[in-house]
């Protein structure tokens, strides 16, 4: 089949599972991305349940749209696979045996120890008639590749690692051949945390609207705010890859000096990620004493490959009788200020480094609510306090929220006052 020349995409995702909600639909996200870095942008996304009539409408409306159409699950060996045999009868396609399918599912058999393929698995290397079969290498699904109309549709089981192996493979290789250039869509994003959205837009704009047009012309900007920061994503087009990417990092260093206070640089976006490089490029190590947020700050540095180089432990002194004791907490600081104060948060600190022998320290001791909040400290009040080169700085912060929302906000306010510190920005 000839390399098909489409320029709009359109996702159909069948499974009653993602319309229950007990599975997320993450096919259509990776698809999404993956196809605008190839200059096919998704116009169009639809979810339907296992029931025919839907999916032929479904079927049927992302054809009207866009010019290839993929479509994810629904093409197992069960009764409830209903993709396969539907979209063939209503484009008028008969069901035919492809040998080329037929040796993948026999060896895919073979491989797991059995003899031959079982009665119910027969069908799945039946294609509709005039459609090509999609080499499935972590499973026994073909993807299917046919014509109809124009048309070009691609047919996906929808396990993931499936989907994601067949249109890495065959649909690719498709996709990308003929020497037809079109503009992909390159991105650059920018990580921030410690500040609200509404107060970087306020920051930010007035510096784009100064920068000559050389530098934002064709650049669009999306605001991408969650509980830990606001990642900013510039998004520009070019049949140049190289071009794209230079005029994406000339803008965002021509940005630095307006949002170095709050960005941070990890691959996965996770401030830990960043926290735990910062820590090893600076040969220097952590521990960390959590009281209200209950140990999220260890779990966050210890989820990173090679934090065991630079975090040496924590302590969850929830109580005040552990604070004392397992972190020398002095009795009258508790007494005279409570346990969510500064005085607290820096003997936190503190006596986490010493007992760890940490280059740094960090002490957090908060009220995360519901309940336990006063006219003086309110649910959402908490200190946190970096011990590091000798010297202890703390600060006091009001996270909105429920219970969850203050914890994660708290551990990521921890993660950047150290983050900060290591690297010598100063707080605003």
């Amino acid at each position: 089949m000839a390399r098909p020349d489409v320029s709009r995409a359109a996702i159909v995702s069948v499974g009653n599972e993602l319309l229950y909600g007990q599975t997320v639909d993450t096919n259509a996200a990776w698809l999404g991305r993956v196809l605008a870095e190839r200059g096919i942008p998704v116009v169009w996304r639809c979810t339907v349940g296992d029931v025919d009539a839907d999916i032929v409408d479904a079927f049927d409306a992302a054809r009207a749209r866009a010019d290839l159409v993929l479509v994810s699950g629904g093409l197992g060996p069960t009764p409830d696979d209903r993709t396969k045999p539907v979209i063939a009868a209503h484009l008028g396609r008969r069901l035919v045996p492809d040998e080329g399918a037929r040796r993948d599912v026999e060896a895919r058999f073979r491989a797991a120890g059995l003899d031959a393929v079982p009665p119910r698995s027969r069908g799945q290397y039946d294609v509709p008639e005039g459609a090509r079969a999609l080499r499935n290498p972590k499973g026994t699904a073909p993807g299917l590749l046919l014509e109809e109309d124009g048309c070009t549709v691609v047919l996906l089981p929808g396990v993931p690692q499936e989907l994601r192996a067949i249109v890495e493979g065959d649909v690719f290789a498709l996709l990308d051949g003929g020497g037809v250039t079109r503009e992909a869509v390159r991105h650059r994003v920018v990580h921030t945390t410690g500040i609200f959205e509404t107060r970087l837009a306020e920051v930010l704009e007035p510096r784009l609207a100064s920068l000559p047009a050389s530098l934002t012309r064709g650049i669009d900007l999306a605001y991408l705010p969650d509980l830990g920061g606001v990642d900013l994503r510039f998004t520009t087009r070019d049949s140049d890859v190289g071009v794209a990417g230079e005029r994406l990092e000339r803008l965002v260093e021509a940005l630095e000096d307006v949002l170095g206070p709050w960005r941070f640089e990890a691959e996965s976006g996770d401030l830990a990620e960043a926290t735990v490089r910062a820590l090893a490029r600076f040969g220097r190590t952590v521990a960390v004493a959590e009281s209200c947020t209950g140990g999220l700050i260890g779990k966050r540095l210890t989820d990173v490959a090679g934090a065991s180089d630079v975090f040496l432990g924590g302590v969850i002194a929830y109580s005040n009788a552990s604070k004392v004791r397992d972190l020398g907490v002095r009795e009258d600081d508790l007494a005279r200020h409570g346990a969510v104060s500064e005085a607290v948060a820096c003997g936190l600190a503190r006596g986490v480094a010493a007992r760890f022998a940490a280059d740094a320290g960090i002490g957090v001791t908060g009220v995360a609510g519901p309940a336990g909040g006063s006219d003086e400290k309110p649910v959402g009040t908490v200190w946190i306090a970096v011990f590091l080169d000798g010297e202890v700085e703390a600060f006091v912060a009001h996270f909105p929220g429920d219970r969850d929302s203050v914890r994660v906000r708290a551990a990521q306010a921890a993660l950047a006052a150290l983050h900060r510190r290591l690297l010598g920005v100063e707080r605003r």
